[in-house]
């Protein structure tokens, strides 16, 4: 069997439908807050909100069909204390960055964006680290539920998403991660943060795979500028893949 590579990857080559779940499952919504998807809020991270806001319409998607499938929706929040007490010094490619208060708890800065606001019944855990099971009521309440599969969506790709992923196949849960409904600053690192959780931590599936598989209205997300194998190059934002 021939090996298969990133470049293939990247470009559709092992593209395939994949059944997600429907039971014993809960969508997780990563840190979709007004600090990472809106300009007048922020982090500083890339040069536009672009590549997190390009989560977004994705997001709303897995949302709405797990409110129609009755898949609990748990949404997480990065959120420091006041002061940014709990904050760690940024170290290697960040290594020497300014800290500026962000992301504080009571700030409409960690507000989950209107789009995506909670409703009753759906719950909100605050995290201080990348991983969504640090330090969270997250592990306790799927096992409460009996949830044994999570799919989720969010930002950004390679540092909260990927690790909650990796977090989430530790624990022996079998995980979903949605490449429509994900997004981060740099392309490479969202394109090789997905490669790698396929190759062992979990599934990278689509919004249309979820749907089909929750037995709701199939749509997609019409004009999704990431998908593999079509229109990877299409952005302004993009990084320059070499050959």
């Amino acid at each position: 069997m021939a090996r298969k590579t990133f470049e293939g990857w990247l470009h559709g080559e092992y593209s395939s439908p994949v059944d997600v779940p429907a039971s014993d499952v809960a969508l997780i919504v990563i840190d979709m807050q007004n600090a990472f998807l809106k300009e007048e809020y922020s982090l500083g991270i890339a040069e536009t909100q672009e590549p997190f806001a390009a989560a977004l319409p994705g997001s709303v998607k897995l949302v709405e069909a797990a409110r129609a499938a009755g898949v609990p929706v748990i949404y997480t929040r990065f959120a420091y204390l006041p002061g940014n007490e709990d904050q760690l010094d940024p170290v290697g490619r960040a290594e020497g960055t300014t800290l500026s208060p962000r992301l504080v708890e009571g700030t409409i800065d960690i507000e989950i964006v209107d789009e995506l606001a909670p409703i009753a019944g759906e719950i909100v855990l605050d995290k201080s680290r990348p991983s969504a099971f640090y330090g969270t009521r997250l592990e306790p309440y799927l096992t409460a539920r009996g949830i044994r599969s999570v799919v989720i969506c969010g930002v950004t790709t390679n540092i909260c998403v990927e690790t909650t992923a990796r977090d989430a196949s530790q624990r022996g849960y079998k995980t979903y991660v949605i490449e429509d409904a994900v997004g981060e600053a740099e392309l490479s690192r969202h394109w090789h943060a997905l490669y790698t959780v396929e190759f062992i931590f979990g599934t990278v599936a689509t919004v249309e795979d979820v749907q089909r598989s929750w037995d709701v209205p199939v749509t997609g997300v019409p004009g999704y500028p990431l998908k593999r194998g079509e229109n990877v190059a299409d952005l302004a934002w993009r990084e320059e893949v070499t050959a």
